[in-house]
């Protein structure tokens, strides 16, 4: 018996190792990964409309409906507001950032002349020497980069799909996941012994539900920014209104230091034009991150992801390391996955006779 069981336990801690191993694998390739994770994202994005539509046909039809139907009509809807979206914001986006692109060398001028201005003899601001000759360095890298910057922004931006492989692949494998997904969870977990399958599927499903909640979240907090910031520029007469919204829906999935990064575009664009629309621009945006900080997050994203600010950070710091500006995006969904497995492993045990007395086994 003991024979038995230590060998039960090797090969439940074999399968944990291959299941890592793999895990590890699937994220060395970025091949494979980016387009598996922005299928994961489009399909926790999709899956309320598809469940939406498979209801609201069978209500109509008063019979069951096959969930390929739901599913490829909740991609037509999606394809639909790509459409509208291209018409109506991403070619004037393109217009802005073309502009933007051929003035930047101006706007920098007009911005540096400002600094220049605010420490002259008749204003009150001094800028001790080590402070100037860091505005300096930075100017002159914005100068020479600046252009390759937005251009590389309009790149970034549009391409999701940037290859052909993956524009063929996204959508491949979000059907999938949309119509089998639980089917690959229960086959994945049927691989393991039947006393841990019910604690598995919890922690699957405490899974789904910590990511499909930020997910839409924070995409929802990301377009009530972006249009706040679009009407706010608009009426002050800021420039580029449009490239400062895209900014700050960008930055928005970025926390803490997104907001404060995207702030400081349209604080320069407004100092470019003038020192009081500069002004504007930053009671503009301290407002807009205390109405998100204190209502609007609150309300969308409620206690999904209860993380200190001091990890967050800490994981932004390691996240932008290894992978730019894409691993400080990915940074919380991933420590919030952490923080539910780590929860599991520290607590396997109670978890498990937890789930035995719910099942009336013990």
């Amino acid at each position: 018996m003991v024979t038995v069981a230590a060998n039960k336990k090797i090969e439940f801690w074999l399968r944990v190792v291959l299941s890592a191993l793999a895990v590890c694998l699937f994220f060395a390739v970025q091949a494979v990964y980016w387009p598996v994770i922005i299928s994961l994202i489009i399909t926790f994005i999709l899956a309320p409309l598809r469940d939406g539509i498979q209801r609201g046909l069978e209500y109509c039809l008063h019979r069951r409906v096959p969930k390929d139907i739901s599913i490829l009509l909740s991609f037509v809807v999606l394809i639909g507001v790509l459409v509208i979206m291209t018409n109506s914001i991403v070619k004037p986006l393109i217009g802005q950032l073309n502009l933007l692109a051929n003035n930047f060398g101006t706007i920098v001028e007009r911005t540096y002349d400002l600094v220049i201005l605010l420490e002259s003899d008749q204003t009150p601001f001094y800028i001790p020497d080590q402070v100037k000759a860091i505005i300096n360095e930075t100017f002159v890298k914005i100068s020479n980069y600046g252009i390759d910057g937005v251009t590389n922004l309009v790149k970034s931006v549009f391409a999701i799909a940037g290859t052909v492989v993956e524009f063929f692949v996204v959508p491949f494998i979000t059907f999938y996941f949309m119509k089998d997904g639980s089917k690959m969870l229960t086959s994945f977990i049927d691989l393991y012994p039947e006393n841990y399958r019910n604690h598995l599927y919890t922690y699957f499903r405490e899974v789904h539900h910590v990511l499909s909640r930020y997910i839409r979240g924070q995409l929802l907090m990301s377009c009530i920014i972006a249009t706040l910031t679009f009407l706010g520029m608009w009426l002050m007469n800021v420039p580029y209104p449009l490239v400062i919204a895209l900014i700050a829906a960008v930055t928005e999935w970025i926390p803490i230091i997104g907001p404060i990064v995207g702030a400081v575009p349209a604080i320069l664009l407004g100092a470019a034009v003038s020192t009081a629309l500069a002004l504007k621009v930053l009671v503009f945006y301290v407002v807009i991150q205390q109405l998100d900080g204190h209502f609007i997050m609150p309300q969308v994203m409620g206690k999904v992801i209860s993380i200190h600010p001091v990890v967050i950070v800490i994981a932004l710091l390691i996240g932008g390391t290894l992978l730019g500006v894409a691993g400080m995006i990915l940074t919380v969904p991933l420590v919030a996955v952490l923080q539910v497995t780590c929860r599991h492993l520290w607590f396997f045990s109670a978890y498990r006779e937890r789930m035995l007395k719910e099942n009336g086994k013990d």
